[in-house]
C-alpha cells in the first residue's frame, strides 16, 4: 500500500532550500535597505557642515540667517587678528579731559588764616589733624569764624580760597588765606569684578585714569577677562580692551574716569569659546586676556579625533554684527602646515569651533543604528514566507 506524501514541516526543510525560498524576497528587501543606507549616510545623525570654502567669500540664506563662508588663509588671518578700537566710541570718553577737583559734600577742608592763630588754631595745643578740618555739609556749605556759613560746593580749592578771603576781608585787614582739601570724600568711583581689591575709591586732585583705577584695585585676578572691561557712566556703557588700549600710548593714558563711574572687570568664564564635534574633549575654554588662537583651543581640547574626524572640515562659527548674520571660517588641515594658520587665527568670545566627522565614520554610525532594524525585518520576512509556503502546500 502506498501512503500519500505529506508536506514537509518547516523544521524538516533543508536549510539550503529555506535559503533559496527566502532569497527572492530578502534580496529585494536588503537591496532597498542598502539604497536607504547610502542615502542616510549623507544625512547621518548629528551636526554636519558639508561645505567647502572657495577663494572668495560666499553668502547663503538659511531660514532667517545670512551665512558668510570664508576660507581661512593668510590674508584673512591678517585682517581678523587686528583688535581695532572703536575710535568713535572712545572719542566720547577722551573728550573729557582732567579738570580741577571740585569741592563737594562730605569733603574735609583745611583752612589756614596766616597771622591769626585764634582762628586757625582755635583748639590750641589740643588740636589734632581731624579737628583742624572743616567738614562740608550735605548742602555744600561750611561754617568758618567771621565768614559765617559759606557755600563751597562746586568750587575749586583756589576759588574757595578767594571766596573766604573776600568774606574775611570784611572784618580783617588784608587776610592771607589758604584752603586745601584735607580728605577727599565727595567724588567716588566703583571698581569691581575680577580685581584683587574691589571697592569704592575716592577721586582726588590727581587725574583718575583707567590704568590708575586698575592699579588702585590691586590689578587683575587670573580669572579676569580684561579685554572686555565695562565702563558705565550714567546711562551709557563702553566695552574696553585694556591690553589694546595700553599698547597705544596715544589712547591708553587719556581715558579719565569721573564721579559716579563704574568699572567692572568680567570673568573669563562669561564669554568662553565652545569646542564641538570630533575633538577629544568637547566643551568650553575661557579666554585669557581675550587671547586664544584656534590651534591652542584645539590643543587644549586634546586635539582632533584621529580616527573619526575629517581634517578637511574644521570650522569656526562666529556671530556677526547683527543677530541674523553668521560668519563661518573654514580650515582644511589635511596638511599639518595649515595649523600654522590656526595658531595665528585669534578666536573671539563665544566662537564655536566645530570639527566634522569623516564620511566613513558617518556611514558606520548609521549602520550601527539601523542594523538591529534590518535584522528584525529580514527575520520577520523569512518567517512570513514560510507561513505562506505552508498555506500553499
Amino acid at each position: 500500500m502506498i501512503l500519500p506524501s505529506l508536506p514537509q514541516s518547516a523544521a524538516s526543510l533543508n536549510p539550503a532550500h529555506r535559503t533559496r525560498m527566502a532569497t527572492p524576497v530578502t534580496f529585494q528587501l536588503v537591496a532597498a535597505l542598502g539604497a536607504t543606507l547610502l542615502l542616510a549616510a549623507c544625512a547621518a545623525p548629528g551636526m554636519k557642515l558639508d561645505v567647502k570654502a572657495s577663494a572668495h567669500p560666499t553668502t547663503t540664506q538659511m531660514g532667517d540667517l545670512q551665512i558668510s563662508l570664508h576660507r581661512l588663509d593668510p590674508r584673512l588671518v591678517a585682517t581678523q587678528n587686528a583688535r581695532p578700537l572703536n575710535s568713535a566710541s572712545l572719542a566720547e570718553l577722551m573728550e573729557d579731559q582732567p579738570r580741577p577737583y571740585l569741592i563737594g559734600p562730605q569733603d574735609v577742608l583745611q583752612v589756614t588764616v596766616w597771622d591769626h592763630p585764634e582762628i586757625t588754631l582755635a583748639l590750641g595745643p589740643n588740636r589734632t589733624d581731624s579737628s583742624a578740618g572743616t567738614l562740608v555739609d550735605e548742602d555744600g556749605y561750611i561754617y568758618f569764624p567771621f565768614a559765617g556759613r559759606t557755600l563751597m560746593k562746586g568750587l575749586t580749592p583756589n576759588q574757595a580760597r578767594l571766596k573766604l578771603t573776600s568774606e574775611l576781608a570784611k572784618v580783617l585787614h588784608n587776610p592771607q588765606v589758604d584752603v586745601k582739601v584735607f580728605a577727599y570724600r565727595a567724588q567716588k568711583i566703583y571698581v569691581g569684578g575680577e580685581v584683587k581689591n574691589p571697592a569704592t575709591y575716592n577721586v582726588t586732585d590727581v587725574p583718575f585714569t583707567l590704568s590708575e583705577a586698575v592699579n588702585r584695585a590691586g590689578g587683575f585676578l587670573p580669572t579676569s577677562d580684561d579685554s572686555r572691561m565695562i565702563l558705565t557712566r550714567g546711562d551709557r556703557s563702553w566695552i574696553l580692551d585694556f591690553q589694546a588700549l595700553m599698547s597705544q600710548s596715544s589712547v591708553g593714558g587719556k581715558i579719565y574716569l569721573k564721579d559716579g563711574d563704574t568699572l567692572r572687570v568680567p570673568t573669563s568664564l562669561e564669554n568662553p569659546v565652545y569646542l564641538m564635534g570630533e575633538v577629544v574633549k568637547p566643551g568650553s575654554l575661557p579666554l585669557t586676556h581675550g587671547d586664544l588662537t584656534l590651534a591652542k583651543a584645539l590643543s587644549d581640547a586634546g586635539g582632533i579625533e584621529g580616527t573619526s574626524s575629517d581634517a578637511r572640515s574644521i570650522y569656526v562659527i562666529r556671530r556677526g554684527q547683527q543677530a541674523n548674520l553668521v560668519d563661518v571660517f573654514h580650515l582644511d588641515a589635511r596638511n599639518p602646515t595649515a595649523m600654522v594658520l590656526a595658531d595665528q587665527f585669534r578666536l573671539n568670545p563665544r566662537d564655536i569651533v566645530y570639527v566634522d566627522a569623516g564620511t566613513a565614520v558617518r556611514f558606520s554610525r548609521v549602520m550601527n543604528l539601523l542594523l538591529p532594524t534590518i535584522s528584525t525585518v529580514v527575520n520577520g520576512t523569512v518567517g512570513a514566507y514560510e507561513i505562506r509556503y505552508f498555506k500553499r502546500n
